[in-house]
């Protein structure tokens, strides 16, 4: 697997930990999450999953962190460190 794919990989995982880790700190499920961003709950589910293959928009980050009540750079902290 070469360096640029495995740190896109990277990037996707830090972002899914932050859905996940501002989700519950707003104490909602995952099913409350994609009710209120009008997605699946299979969707929501799929980004969180620890390891599976992710693909989701910036225009479904900006919903998400909406609903989430932070913005969209607090669901992207943490990727500089990986450029490092």
């Amino acid at each position: 697997m070469g360096t640029t794919h495995r740190r896109n990989e990277d990037v996707y995982e830090i972002i899914a930990a932050n859905i996940k880790r501002y989700r519950k700190e707003a104490k909602i499920t995952q099913a409350e999450l994609a009710d209120r961003a009008h997605y699946s709950h299979e969707f929501i589910r799929r980004i969180e999953a620890p390891n599976g293959k992710k693909y989701f928009s910036v225009d479904t980050l900006v919903q998400i962190a909406n609903v989430l009540g932070i913005n969209l750079e607090t669901l992207v902290k943490g990727i500089d460190n990986e450029e490092k």
